[in-house]
């Protein structure tokens, strides 16, 4: 069965305030048909577009994007998201993993990109699926040692603009899902990127 949250029920849960929840949620979600400031009737929110709200919210708060910026990447990786399980599985049943996704623990993502002159950020994205990690001895020294795949979603520009390429921002987006999940009481059950996952 799927939980339905009001914003009050959302902020407090998620520890945003109320304010700051309902202006992301204008930001990042479609206008409410049922809702409008007159209307007397509260907003109420399905586990995916809670996700979506708190995933944008995420990108503008702790990774200092603008709203444009996250929205966009909201945009880029919503196939990506839905392909490897970040979003609510109605039927709660464990869906079979196959591929490299047999073996990935958690991924994260590297966020990298400029502004091209149309206005559209040409943002590049890199997938890490974290496999293991491990301590190990190396000389007399305790390192951690990572073994990951790494592929790409989309294709890189042709002319990357040289505004911004240095900087690498680092989205742990399964940490992200585990936190919201945890936070909001629901059923891992429902989400097929954490529910069969062995937490690093």
């Amino acid at each position: 069965m799927i939980k339905f949250f009001t914003s009050r029920a959302l902020s407090q849960r998620l520890e945003i305030n109320l304010a700051k929840w309902k202006r992301w949620s204008r930001e990042f979600l479609p206008p409410d048909p049922l809702g409008g400031m007159q209307s007397g009737y509260a907003r109420q929110y399905n586990p995916d577009q809670a996700f979506t709200v708190y995933l944008g919210g995420l990108l503008v708060a702790d990774l200092k994007f603008t709203i444009p910026e996250a929205k966009q990447i909201i945009q880029d990786l919503q196939r990506w998201l839905a392909e490897k399980g970040f979003y609510f599985n109605a039927s709660g049943k464990i869906l079979p993993v196959t591929g490299e996704d047999e073996i990935v623990k958690k991924y994260i993502l590297l966020i990298e990109g400029g502004k091209r002159k149309d206005d559209r950020f040409d943002f590049i994205y890199t997938v890490r699926g974290i496999v293991s990690n491990e301590s190990v001895d190396y000389n007399g020294f305790d390192i951690m040692k990572e073994r990951y795949t790494q592929t790409s979603i989309g294709l890189r520009p042709e002319k990357p603009s040289t505004m911004g390429m240095n900087i690498v921002k680092i989205l742990k987006i399964t940490d992200i899902l585990n936190n919201f999940v945890n936070l909001l009481d629901l059923d891992r059950l429902h989400y097929p990127a954490i529910s069969s996952k062995i937490s690093l």
